[in-house]
C-alpha cells in the first residue's frame, strides 16, 4: 500500500503544479540508532497481547491523510476491516478478512471489497509477541528492502491507482516491518546492484525518540456506549518516531533518501486496533524535474468496534 500511497502523492504534486514550489530542506543533524534500539522502542511500544484475542465481528475503520508541503492535509483513502470467519484446523487458526477501500479523489472516491487471510498457529500463539514474530518474518522475508522499494519508488513516472491496488495490512505487520526495517540484508544488497544500477548502498537509521501521553479515543468511539470500554475515553498512548536513509553510492556520486516514520500504540485497545497512527514523512521528486517537495502520509484509526460474538 505504500507504493500506492506514494504514487498518489506524485499525482497530486503535478496536479497542483508544484514545481515552482522552493525545495524544503530536512534537517541532515543523525543521532544514530541501532537496530536492537528501533526495534525494542517497538517492541515496548506494542507490548504483548495474542492474536487469538481476535473475533468474529470485530471492526476496524481507518482513514489515510496526505500533506505536501505546507498545503492543508486532504483525506485520500478509507479502509473498513472486519473479520468475518475464524476457521479451526488441527494446527492453526485462519481469520478471514473483508477488507472495504474507497480512494478519495476530488469529490468521488473509488470503492473495492475483495476478501483477505491470515494463519496464526497454535504452536505460536502463545508468544505471538512483536519480538518473537520480528524473528520469524526476518527469516523469510525483507523489510529492509520492501522499505527500499517503497521510498525509491516514490520517483516513478507510472502511475496507475485503483481501489483494488490496495492490500489489507494489520497494524501488527506494520510494526513487524518497521522493527526489521533497519537491517541491512543480501537481498537489499543484490536489489541495489541488480535493479539500482549502483556500485553499493547501505541503510542507516537515526533519531529515535520515545514518547508517552494520554490521548482522548477517536470521536467514533467517543460515541459508542460505555466509550468502547475505555476510562474517562482516554487512552495511553507509546509513541515511536526515528529516521530511516538509505544511501546510494555509484563512483563518486552519492544519493541519499530519507523517511522519518512515526508509530503510536496503546495497550487500551485489542490487537487489531493497537496502531493509532502510522504515519512517513519525507522529500519527494516531482516526474521529469529536480525539484522535491515535502510529503507527510499518515494513516489514522478512527473507529474500532469490538465483536459480542462468540467464535
Amino acid at each position: 500500500m505504500n507504493k500506492l500511497l506514494q504514487r498518489l502523492l506524485i499525482l497530486a504534486a503535478v496536479a497542483g503544479s508544484l514545481s515552482c514550489m522552493k525545495q524544503p530542506d530536512l534537517d541532515d543533524i543523525v543521532v544514530p540508532a541501532s537496530v536492537e534500539e528501533v526495534s525494542g522502542a517497538l517492541v515496548d511500544a506494542w507490548g504483548t497481547v495474542s492474536p487469538l484475542t481476535m473475533l468474529k465481528g470485530d471492526f476496524l475503520f481507518q482513514e489515510t491523510e496526505q500533506q505536501i508541503d505546507t498545503m492543508d492535509p486532504r483525506l485520500i483513502l478509507q479502509e473498513g476491516t472486519t473479520i468475518s470467519k475464524i476457521t479451526e484446523t488441527a494446527d492453526a487458526y485462519d481469520f478471514t478478512f473483508l477488507y472495504q477501500t474507497a480512494v478519495i479523489s476530488g469529490d468521488s472516491a473509488s470503492q473495492s471489497t475483495k476478501e483477505d487471510h491470515r494463519t496464526v498457529t497454535k504452536a505460536s500463539s502463545e508468544s505471538s509477541d512483536v519480538a518473537t514474530a520480528a524473528r520469524k518474518q526476518s527469516a523469510s522475508q525483507d523489510p529492509a528492502l520492501a522499505t527500499a522499494k517503497a521510498v525509491l519508488n516514490a520517483k516513478s513516472t507510472d502511475v496507475k491507482v485503483m481501489a483494488d491496488d490496495y492490500q489489507l495490512t494489520l497494524g501488527f505487520e506494520r510494526v513487524l516491518m518497521m522493527a526489521n526495517a533497519c537491517v541491512m540484508s543480501d537481498a537489499l544488497l543484490k536489489y541495489c546492484k541488480e535493479e539500482l544500477k549502483v556500485d553499493t548502498c547501505e541503510i542507516k537509521c537515526g533519531n529515535l525518540k520515545k514518547e508517552t501521553e494520554v490521548r482522548a479515543a477517536p470521536k467514533l468511539i467517543q460515541q459508542q456506549p460505555n466509550c468502547g470500554g475505555l476510562p474517562n475515553c482516554k487512552m495511553n498512548v507509546k509513541k515511536v518516531t526515528f529516521d530511516w536513509s538509505i544511501i546510494l553510492k555509484t563512483g563518486g556520486n552519492t544519493e541519499k533518501q530519507k523517511v522519518t516514520y512515526t508509530l503510536s500504540m496503546t495497550p487500551d485497545l485489542p490487537f487489531l486496533s493497537r496502531v493509532l497512527d502510522y504515519c512517513s514523512r519525507g522529500l519527494v521528486q516531482i516526474p521529469n524535474s529536480t525539484t522535491k517537495v515535502l510529503v507527510t502520509t499518515c494513516n489514522r484509526l478512527k473507529n474500532f468496534q469490538r465483536s459480542t460474538s462468540q467464535n
